[in-house]
């Protein structure tokens, strides 16, 4: 696979000149075509080193394309159409210092903030003239919430970590975009008054997002006491897969997605899926077969068919992170802890903090940022549902079934039903 590299021509060349990156050529005005180009390049480089990490070429290819990214980051000043999938790669692939690390990379983070307001702007998402339909085909929607996390979590860490005049700076900045944000006709959905209240739920089911917020009271879902009730069952079945050896790592692999970087080492995370979009996968079933027919059970799993639905096994290892990030929508997350070792092991979600507890279960809206950090002394297991949000009149429910009350109320219909727009893939 080619390089990134720029080098001296490309730098040079006319608005007229063919850019070609990788070998590959890139559109001077098709911003979201050259997120998925850049993408793929970066993507196919990075699962090779995580999934071969004795291949020295492999690990060689990724560190060249690590060291190109700054040069094109540097070009996508003077490109607007480079600057979003500049940022969402230096968002998506090194978040982090590097492979072991578990401090975030400032320099990533502050580049991707600055590419990403020129991709706001490229895009005309800051136009109050925008038209509404315009607004989401240009994924503006997308675009400001990834501005808002990307400047706020960074501002975030340099204030946490005492280079405090460039945080505040940054955590200052982050206001000037909120509250330029505030003021787009379509963008109603930010509600509250901090960057950390911003969330993709609100497109779709404003009225129930308003109300419960980022963690929700597990009383308001009936599948949360389900889960506790049956404890003893999912527990029993996972200390049956980890008594067998390696089993849960090859459940993993078998059954992964093809994830970006969420944490600075590939096991940070791992998860031995269930079900997907309604559907058991069989070869993890047969190491627990009470859990999946317990799971099957439940419409708001078994019948749920959104895209990025489904439940698992959720293992995180001592000293690892999740960077913050955003869910799909739409869709609710539930955590049943199951292996809750002692130390400090938290979860932030929204401007709310949780923590895991044996047999209990906590309900929270996964497309607010959230991140989580393990600085216990074991791997922490949880049983894990992306379920269809309860406010979805037909999907992840049984014949006749109503919504619950709680979904009604004002703003009345989100975004999505407003404009006649289906859930949208996720791209970023």
């Amino acid at each position: 696979m080619a390089r990134l590299a720029l080098a001296v021509a490309l730098a040079v060349a006319g608005a007229s000149e063919p850019l070609v990156i990788g070998g590959i050529e890139f559109s001077r005005e098709d911003d979201i075509e050259n997120m998925e180009k850049l993408s793929n390049i970066l993507g196919q480089a990075f699962y090779a080193m995580i999934l071969a990490p004795e291949d020295a070429s492999a690990l060689q290819q990724w560190q060249a394309l690590s060291s190109d990214i700054w040069s094109l980051a540097q070009y996508a000043v003077q490109v607007p159409a480079l600057a979003l999938p500049v940022a969402m790669s230096l968002y998506n692939y090194f978040w982090w210092e590097g492979p072991q690390n578990q401090e975030p990379n400032a320099m990533a983070g502050y580049q991707a903030s600055e590419l990403m307001y020129l991709a706001v702007r490229h895009a005309r998402c800051h136009d109050p003239a925008l038209e509404g339909m315009e607004f989401y085909i240009q994924q503006c929607h997308l675009r400001w919430r990834y501005l808002l996390m990307l400047a706020g979590e960074t501002g975030r860490h340099l204030a946490l970590g005492r280079n405090l005049l460039a945080g505040s700076q940054l955590l200052s900045r982050t206001r000037e975009y909120f509250r330029e944000a505030k003021q787009l006709p379509h963008i109603e959905l930010l509600k509250g008054l901090s960057s950390h209240e911003v969330n993709f739920n609100m497109d779709y089911y404003p009225a129930a997002t308003l109300r419960h917020g980022p963690v929700w009271d597990p009383q308001v879902l009936p599948v949360a006491s389900f889960l506790e009730e049956n404890y003893p069952v999912i527990r029993g079945e996972l200390e049956s897969i980890l008594r067998a050896g390696s089993t849960f790592a090859s459940l993993d692999e078998r059954t992964r997605n093809a994830e970006t970087q969420f944490g600075p080492r590939g096991d940070d995370w791992l998860t031995a899926y269930l079900f997907r979009k309604g559907e058991p996968i069989q070869e993890v079933c047969k190491h627990a077969p009470g859990t999946c027919q317990l799971l099957q059970q439940r419409p708001e799993i078994a019948k749920c068919k959104t895209s990025g639905s489904g439940a698992g096994f959720l293992r995180m290892r001592p000293g690892g992170r999740l960077k913050p990030h955003f869910g799909n929508a739409p869709r609710l997350s539930v955590h049943l802890g199951l292996i809750v070792p002692d130390g400090e092991i938290v979860m932030s979600v929204g401007n709310s903090q949780v923590r895991w507890e044996e047999g209990k279960a906590i309900v929270f809206d996964d497309t607010f940022i959230h991140q989580v950090v393990h600085d216990g002394e074991e791997p922490r297991y949880v049983m894990n549902l992306w379920m269809c949000h309860p406010c979805d009149p037909s999907d992840g429910k049984e014949e006749g079934e109503a919504v619950p009350a709680y979904c009604f109320g004002e703003p009345r219909v989100g975004a999505m039903q407003r404009l006649g727009l289906q859930p949208l893939p996720p791209k970023y």
